[in-house]
């Protein structure tokens, strides 16, 4: 092809696109005219837009919560893309969706304004209200209102599917994994076709959060009499800022701990089957870690393999003070996998590192009758407990870490849904109570279960009634500096 031949192609073909480009421009400027009864922009033109475009990215950077993600979307370099939002939603009314989900987020525990929902209001009204003196006039508004609905839908699809708060910069005891947004995020976010129907998926669907917001909503509302107080809003927002986290969700047949309020729900199908009491970690260095698993095994008359941790603090001073403190209490230690003679050891110079302890089977067992196991590298457990007085008490952060169950023989029917199964395990446990000797013995849960240990110190039950527990461990002190600059008013 000869040069002639090709610079004609290159001219075409650029006439082509500014012709596709003047019709769009053109056509967006038609529609706004329409929509907005402005004959002014019927003269919109795009190249001239764009430039204003530029100039308030630049200027606005500074109250933009993701300047660098928005920047790199919209290409400075390039300045055709000032139209990604107002181009498609202003005209036909889901603009105003997207603003009326922004002023709603309250109802999520969120500061509308954190997500421009102030400014988008009164550009919304400059938009369609004002009469410019020409349609130049009208571009700042327009890239305005184009750049804040970005930033804020940007920011609040990554919140409601991520939470505005990264949970492993809060706390240490944290172990479920989450997901943070990336760019690539922002980008399918801001490609959308269909606007509103990405905001209908984009509400949480989980159970307890939505009753959460219930109570936000109905505390909104004129005529409620029974007004939530600042203390209960501020811990349904922490709440649900972490019912924003886990990556999996609470649905089908599962076990939750909730941790500040002592106890465990068994729920199948989005009701509780059964609730219990139960006891968690010690403030102060025993605390129960943050977690999940699935719960796929159980052992009737357990062995508790003593905790080095313990044995090392614990087993060693009583030892000191009576040698036969391990034969009292059903207790055997080892030293290279071989059984030793406790009272012949003189445990005020022994190295206890060398030393492993267990407590054989029994009804003084500190395990209790039953353990139920999920794989997780912290050794942390739910179990029975010989020591029921505990459960009467309303402080129940009193143990090493593991979880105490107050009635495992109901828990053990509803994680084996075996009767027959369940009637032996009773049988075995009930022998071992009136002294009989016994093995330990493992048995295999046939559909694992799901375990949350959780902590939420405000919750529902299955009426959606508030249910407001003290912040055992303090994570809601560590949490809400964090979360404040996203959080909703008090």
């Amino acid at each position: 092809m000869k040069l002639k031949q090709i610079l004609a192609l290159i001219f075409i073909s650029s006439l082509l696109f500014m012709s596709c480009s003047k019709g769009r421009h053109e056509e967006f400027g038609r529609n706004l005219a329409k929509a907005f009864k402005s004959r002014k922009y019927k003269n919109f033109d795009t190249e001239a837009y764009n430039l204003v475009f530029k100039a308030e990215l630049k200027k606005l950077k500074p109250e933009l919560h993701d300047p660098i993600w928005i920047s790199k979307i919209y290409n400075e370099e390039d300045n055709e893309n000032g139209l990604i939002l107002i181009g498609t939603f202003l005209i036909n009314g889901k603009l105003d969706n997207l603003h009326q989900n922004l002023l709603n987020s309250k109802y999520h525990g969120l500061n509308p304004e954190f997500f421009h929902a102030d400014k988008m209001t009164d550009l919304l009204y400059v938009v369609k209200t004002k009469k410019f003196k020409n349609v130049e006039e009208s571009y700042p508004y327009l890239a305005q209102l184009e750049l804040y609905s970005a930033d804020g839908l940007i920011n609040y699809a990554n919140i409601l599917k991520y939470g505005a708060v990264n949970p492993k910069t809060v706390s240490n005891s944290y172990y479920v994994s989450v997901k943070r947004p990336k760019i690539i995020d922002a980008e399918k976010t801001l490609d959308q076709i269909d606007l509103t129907k990405f905001l209908e998926d984009l509400q949480p669907k989980n159970g307890y959060y939505q009753r959460l917001s219930n109570l936000l909503i109905n505390d909104d509302k004129p005529d409620t009499t029974q007004k939530l107080s600042a203390e209960d809003k501020e811990k349904i927002y922490l709440s649900m800022e972490r019912l924003r986290w886990p990556v999996k969700e609470y649905k089908g047949k599962y076990l939750l701990v909730n941790i500040p309020e002592f106890s465990l729900r068994l729920i199948e199908d989005n009701k509780t089957n059964l609730q219990m009491k139960v006891c968690v970690g010690e403030a102060g260095g025993h605390e129960t870690p943050i977690l999940s698993g699935m719960i796929d095994r159980m052992q009737v008359n357990p062995v508790w393999n003593i905790p080095k941790s313990i044995a090392s603090t614990e087993i060693i001073s009583s030892l000191r003070n009576d040698p036969y403190y391990l034969e009292a209490k059903n207790m055997v230690a080892y030293k290279a996998g071989q059984l030793v003679n406790s009272p012949t050891v003189d445990w005020n110079n022994a190295d206890v590192s060398e030393y492993s302890f267990k407590q054989n089977p029994g009804a003084d067992n500190s395990l209790g009758q039953i353990k139920f196991i999920f794989q997780n590298p912290y050794a942390i457990y739910l179990h029975d407990t010989p020591a029921q007085a505990m459960f009467k008490q309303d402080m129940r952060a009193v143990s090493h870490g593991c979880v105490r169950v107050q009635e495992p023989m109901k828990l053990q029917e509803f994680l084996l849904n075996d009767k027959t199964k369940s009637e032996e395990i009773v049988k075995e446990t009930e022998a071992a109570s009136k002294g009989a000797v016994v093995d330990a013995r493992w048995v295999k849960i046939k559909d694992p279960i799901p375990v949350f240990i959780s902590y939420y110190t405000a919750w529902t039950d299955d009426k959606g009634n508030l249910i407001s527990s003290k912040d055992v461990y303090g994570y809601d002190k560590l949490l809400l500096p964090k979360f404040k600059p996203y959080m909703a008013t008090l």
